[in-house]
């Protein structure tokens, strides 16, 4: 993490030490006019860059340019052209390409090349293009798919270059332009042609860019590029680097979807449009209704039906991950989903609501655009910034939630990237924009007791017990349900380990991991070699035995480009109880600690009673959005917190005691 933190801070450096003059003379050999699928123009290497220009990146960007025209039929042809000079390829991620396409994207055509410094050029063999499936259920999703190939003979020092076209049947597929990427980029450029009197919305974001307007055989050409473009600067925490670098937002205002326009003006558009075409998936059929009934028979409470509705479609349809926009729009219908046992989040969803009808119980889809996504850009209304569809169950003036595709989640609970996200809820007749919300830190908790006895050797036997609750919990299920009893013993000796010599399993239970809605928890007993650090008459403890030991290396650079967006607020209780042998006798306790910021929490106590030792820690997380300028004092809260749980506990072997 901190090698990520110093690559990305010198990469702005190095890109900044770039010469512009060799930039714009590279530009302007290289990058003329345009021919889409036609004749490659030639690589003068002379007036590329070099490895020394960009000393911290394994390639560069020379070009990166795409086309959209529109069509007057509704339909699109996107063509993109890309070409790198490649200096160091071990893992083929610059010579390996997969182009994703369904049935409402057609490849038209792909066209490849790699050419060596000495000139010579390896065109792409045609076949030697492959056509996969990313879903390895063919049955619901045989439909997405991607062409996949690898550019011929890439070598140090190579250019390779590519260009592919994509015929779009719906305007939904009109994805955003990013100027910027994981790589420099000396030119980017997009060009958008549309016929008279075609409307759209578009937005600049984050930088400031004018398009060039000209006709081109009766159409409208809008023209934008940009020079010189650095490299995203991938942070620990970062917000989405869509919210931070250069791109171009559209939105069509009517677009065709199976045949059929729908306008696309409003977010009461886009909810009529999906509630449009998941209507058939969310009524219940002969086979859903009769489920629907033997799930909640005998059951009088409506949260008591959908808690059984919920539970049974998490428990038999295995969740498959296929975004919206890049499988089907259009949910399955019911009764395939559960025949074939399996779906995405908008079959499970879809699924959820049929059943709940049937028993007369209201529920309404709602489109996501989860943390980690883009943020949601409210006057763009767009299908495309969703990710991920949910349950919206109405009642007490709000919603209740439910992700049947969270497979750890409990009835009602909801992962962290579903919290703070904007939401539309597909209600009949309109549709209705809202923030989910988000847990407090006290709804997620991780407690940790240690019970340790050392004996006069520096061997040591100690109990552990550890319980969470909230998102904690879901962390602890992620890591451990589905192992197998060796497999979950080998994981808690290996976190012992960070602490103690040689530990040794006496006893271990894991309780709750295998009933998804029981409260989790691990305790333990062991034995271990050693405990802490034997230097002369005195022995070192460590005190930081908590699920917090890495805060030493969260934010190691001293500047950063970009806000600290955390996951979720959190609290970490923890308390140790050390039996001193009677060899020993307490030198030095660590003093008493508290910091306390807008953004967290800290507090570190210690304390004697006769022969133990108590140490009670509390760290809390608070905010997440922390925004660049605060990075100064974050970064010294938990610098400071790191310090303190390096800290040591010091006994002295009494005198004529071995």
């Amino acid at each position: 993490m901190s090698l990520l933190h110093q690559q990305s801070n010198s990469r702005r450096a190095a890109f900044r030490s770039v010469s512009y003059r060799r930039t714009l003379l590279s530009i302007a050999l290289l990058l003329i006019a345009w021919r889409p699928l036609g004749a490659w123009d030639k690589i003068d290497f002379d007036q590329t860059p070099s490895a020394k220009d960009f000393p911290l990146w394994d390639a560069v960007i020379l070009k990166d340019q795409a086309e959209m025209e529109i069509q007057p039929d509704g339909q699109a042809l996107l063509t993109q052209h890309r070409i790198m000079k490649v200096f160091f390829d071990p893992d083929k991620r610059f010579s390996h390409q997969e182009l994703p396409f369904n049935g409402s994207i057609q490849v038209v055509s792909i066209k490849a090349r790699t050419v060596h410094p000495d000139g010579q050029e390896f065109p792409l063999d045609p076949a030697e293009i492959k056509e996969k499936s990313l879903i390895s259920e063919s049955v619901l999703y045989s439909d997405v798919r991607a062409k996949d190939f690898y550019l011929p003979r890439v070598t140090a020092n190579c250019v390779v270059e590519y260009e592919y076209q994509l015929r779009l049947k719906t305007l939904l597929y009109w994805s955003d332009w990013f100027f910027q990427s994981d790589l420099p980029c000396l030119h980017s450029a997009y060009t958008l042609a549309v016929p008279r009197g075609f409307d759209f919305r578009m937005k600049v974001l984050n930088c400031h860019l004018e398009p060039q307007i000209d006709f081109r055989s009766g159409k409208q050409v809008f023209s934008w590029e940009k020079f010189d473009n650095s490299a995203i600067a991938r942070e620990v925490f970062m917000p989405p680097a869509a919210d931070s670098i250069c791109r171009l937002a559209f939105s069509a205002l009517d677009f065709d979807f199976d045949g059929r326009a729908y306008p696309c003006r409003t977010w009461n558009d886009v909810a009529a449009w999906y509630r449009q075409i998941s209507q058939s998936s969310m009524q219940p059929s002969p086979k859903t209704a009769e489920l629907a009934l033997g799930l909640t028979s005998g059951l009088d409470l409506s949260r008591a039906k959908i808690e059984a509705v919920f539970d049974y479609v998490q428990e038999h349809v295995r969740y498959v991950s296929v975004a919206i926009g890049i499988g089907a729009y259009q949910p399955h219908l019911p009764d395939e989903v559960l025949e074939n046992g399996y779906g995405d989040c908008k079959d499970m969803t879809s699924l959820i609501i049929s059943l709940l009808q049937a028993v007369r119980i209201e529920a309404y889809p709602a489109l996501l655009s989860t943390r980690g996504h883009r943020s949601l850009l409210t006057n763009i209304p767009n299908v495309k910034q969703f990710d991920h569809v949910v349950v919206a169950v109405p009642g007490d003036g709000g919603y209740f939630w439910l992700d049947p595709a969270c497979r750890n989640c409990r009835f009602g609970q909801l992962p962290f990237e579903d919290q703070g996200a904007s939401a539309l809820v597909v209600k009949p007749g309109e549709g209705e924009l809202v923030v989910i919300p988000e847990s407090a830190a006290e709804e997620n908790v991780a407690r940790t007791r240690w019970e340790i006895k050392l004996n006069s050797d520096g061997s040591a036997a100690g109990r552990l017990s550890l319980a969470a609750t909230g998102q904690e919990e879901l962390a602890f299920r992620a890591s451990l349900t589905g192992l197998k009893p060796q497999r979950r013993r080998e994981a808690l000796t290996g976190y012992l380990t960070s602490w103690f010599i040689d530990p040794y399993l006496v006893r271990s239970e894991f309780d709750g991991f295998d009933e998804k809605d029981s409260s989790i928890s691990i305790e333990a007993d062991f034995l271990s070699g050693a405990y802490g650090v034997v230097q002369g008459e005195e022995l070192f403890l460590p005190v930081n035995l908590n699920t917090q030991n890495y805060l030493s290396i969260m934010f190691p650079a001293e500047r950063r480009a970009n806000p600290v967006l955390f996951d979720y607020r959190f609290e970490n209780q923890d308390q140790i109880r050390i039996v001193v042998p009677p060899q020993f006798e307490i030198e030095r306790l660590p003093g008493a600690v508290r910091l306390d910021e807008p953004f967290g929490l800290f507090e570190s106590t210690y304390s004697a009673e006769a022969d133990t030792i108590i140490h009670h820690r509390l760290f809390v997380r608070r905010q997440l959005l922390v925004p660049a300028e605060q990075y100064p004092q974050l970064k010294e809260f938990y610098d400071r917190a790191a310090q303190e749980d390096a800290a040591r506990i010091v006994l002295r072997r009494k005198s004529g005691q071995r």
